[in-house]
């Protein structure tokens, strides 16, 4: 991965946001099989997120007043992380000025692919994710 790639990440997305608004998350949650009340209550949430980098990997820390969740990812190359008890292995790159993260379920038979875009569109942190035939995306706007 070139310096420029990551130099760019830095400069576009490493700082807080918090959601604005979002498109289709109950139906990207429900594809991804969580019941109704963890659904119901992460649809009501209102995250902060903050993006920091470590050489090259990216970190994602997720609060809100029920979860806090920290996401670790390398550009350029793969690491496996652990969402809700399901090992993903995760490969990221930085691609057209989006990170590109695609996350992959370790355990056979657990879990479903899904596929992460984030990139800043118009000042506002655009993430836009994919489960199955499932799209959402979410809208972050930046905490001053």
């Amino acid at each position: 991965m070139a310096t420029v790639g990551l130099d760019e990440i830095r400069e576009q997305l490493c700082r807080k946001w918090k959601l604005d608004r979002s498109e289709n998350f109950d139906e990207f949650l429900k594809e991804l099989g969580l019941n109704v009340v963890f659904r119901k209550m992460a649809s009501a949430a209102t995250p902060t997120i903050q993006l920091n980098m470590e050489g090259d990997m990216v970190n994602i820390v997720s609060k809100v007043a029920f979860f806090n969740h920290v996401i670790k990812i390398k550009v350029g190359g793969e690491v496996e992380q652990t969402f809700e008890g399901l090992k993903m292995k995760c490969t990221s790159r930085w691609e057209d000025g989006t990170l590109i993260t695609e996350a992959i379920p370790c355990d056979d038979g657990r879990g479903k692919p899904q596929t992460f875009h984030r990139q800043l569109v118009d000042g506002e942190l655009v993430q836009t994710m994919f489960v199955g035939d499932v799209k959402c995306v979410r809208i972050f706007k930046p905490v001053e």
